[in-house]
């Protein structure tokens, strides 16, 4: 590995017998590490986020409900582009919230 800094500092850095493992978004493990450090199961949790493929489908993926929201990064039709449709499609964040307060708690 190269590295850089601003000040025109520069270090060459190697690892030997390590294998380097993604840990953030869409990753399961990214999911699974935050879900244990709060105690709770993926059937139990929702991911809320912008990005159908990061969000909602990695979410997914590892066993979360997702639901896409209609601002930020996302774009008309992105639910369309992917493998997995979101468990639910909502406006904004509030929306959502009302979904999961309407619908999935209120069945509990």
């Amino acid at each position: 590995m190269f590295y850089c800094c601003n000040d025109n500092r520069c270090f060459n850095i190697t690892f030997s017998g390590c294998k380097a493992e993604v840990v953030g978004k869409p990753e399961t493990a990214f999911f699974h590490s935050a879900l244990q450090d709060l105690g709770c199961p993926p059937a139990e949790a929702v991911m809320i986020g912008d990005d159908v493929q990061d969000d909602v489908c990695g979410s997914m993926k590892a066993g979360l409900a997702g639901i896409l929201v209609k601002t930020g990064k996302y774009r008309p039709g992105d639910e369309n582009q992917v493998e997995l449709r979101p468990s639910h499609t909502a406006e904004d964040f509030p929306q959502a919230i009302d979904f999961i307060i309407n619908n999935w708690l209120q069945s509990q």
